[in-house]
């Protein structure tokens, strides 16, 4: 992304985002900051009851416009007290998503194909694909139009790219592979490699299972950098379409995954397990094989998923339970431990 040197007035802005200005509607907006680095003459927003601490900040801060939602409005006295300037939108984090389209603006796609680049000749490659330095296009593969492949990626036979999706530095993906149209994968990440698939051998100790299925990758996907999407044994490990997978994330051969799901980062899905749509796995989640989660399941850091999830809702712990079942259980435990450290004091 690289800014687009303009500026619009707050009273712009708020046309733009369709919300009422409270304070100085001719103030003039040139970019974005962050809520806890103010910077005068940028936009920046609240999320939630949970920054109402903010405020205080906010007292403080001259020629800085804040999207805030009807709800997180301060006080009247403190209202009056603001010395920066508010825009009342619907939701000020979607409002803050749109206002980047107006003050950045993506960096113009390079549609040539680098004197480096090592492309077999059987490759499909369709107009507007930018292929960067030491990429590797093996056979039979197929990239439609406005793909970008940055440096280094490496693309083995029979792999199929849909159009405008974008692989950067060090991706792999592995024989027969698929990724769909408008989807980003991040650095050194790879698609395809075999799973972790062994069984006990008397003549040899351990036997490698064979892994000759492939993965799909659905519409409108990202995934973060130095992750791993193991191919299946037999048949396809799938990424439905809208999920979002975070970084450092390992998902095991056969996996299916449903659509609008969110894999935080450190998670860990092992084989042939199953989740529904919607599911948020929270950051070092993990989930056993061949475990089903239904749908618009939502887990919390460090849950560990040992049986299947029937029921949507939020789970907690290790094994992962409902988590207002944990949040009891963390109650009464500590209550029985300050006992227990009672009576023996006494």
């Amino acid at each position: 992304m690289k800014s687009q040197s303009v500026s619009f007035s707050v009273k712009e802005v708020a046309n733009i985002l369709k919300g009422t200005v409270s304070g100085d509607a001719g103030l003039l907006i040139s970019g974005l900051c962050p809520l806890h680095q103010p910077v005068v003459g940028h936009l920046t927003f609240i999320k939630g009851r949970s920054q109402t601490a903010a405020w205080r900040t906010l007292i403080k801060l001259p020629e800085v416009a804040v999207l805030v939602e009807p709800n997180m409005l301060p006080e009247q006295e403190a209202l009056r007290s603001l010395r920066c300037t508010l825009i009342i939108v619907p939701s000020a984090q979607l409002a803050f998503l749109e206002s980047t389209n107006y003050f950045y603006a993506p960096e113009e796609k390079d549609t040539s194909i680098h004197p480096t680049a090592i492309i077999d000749s059987t490759a499909s490659i369709s107009d507007g694909v930018s292929i960067g330095a030491f990429c590797v296009v093996g056979p039979r593969v197929q990239v439609a139009s406005g793909v970008q492949l940055h440096n280094s990626v490496t693309l083995y036979r029979d792999v199929t790219i849909g159009a405008r999706s974008e692989l950067h530095t060090g991706v792999v993906v592995r024989e027969g592979c698929s990724i769909g149209s408008d989807c980003i994968i991040h650095n050194n990440s790879v698609i395809g490699a075999d799973g972790f698939g062994y069984i006990p051998d008397p003549a040899s100790g351990i036997k490698k299972i064979p892994h000759v299925g492939v993965v799909n990758i659905g519409d409108h996907v990202e995934i973060g950098a130095l992750t791993s999407i193991d191919r299946a044994t037999i048949g396809v490990t799938t990424v439905g379409a809208h999920t979002k997978i975070d970084n450092h994330v390992q998902i095991g051969h056969n996996v299916i995954i449903g659509k609008h799901c969110l894999i935080c980062a450190q998670a860990g899905i092992a084989g042939s397990a199953v989740l529904g749509d919607g599911v948020v796995l929270g950051g070092g989640t993990g989930v056993a094989d061949h475990v089903h989660i239904c749908s618009r399941v939502r887990t919390g850091g460090h849950s560990g998923v040992t049986t299947n999830i029937d029921e949507p809702g939020d789970y907690l712990g290790m094994p992962a339970i409902k988590a207002s079942i944990y949040r009891r259980q963390q109650v009464s435990w500590k209550r029985l431990t300050s006992r227990d450290k009672g009576s023996k004091e006494g």
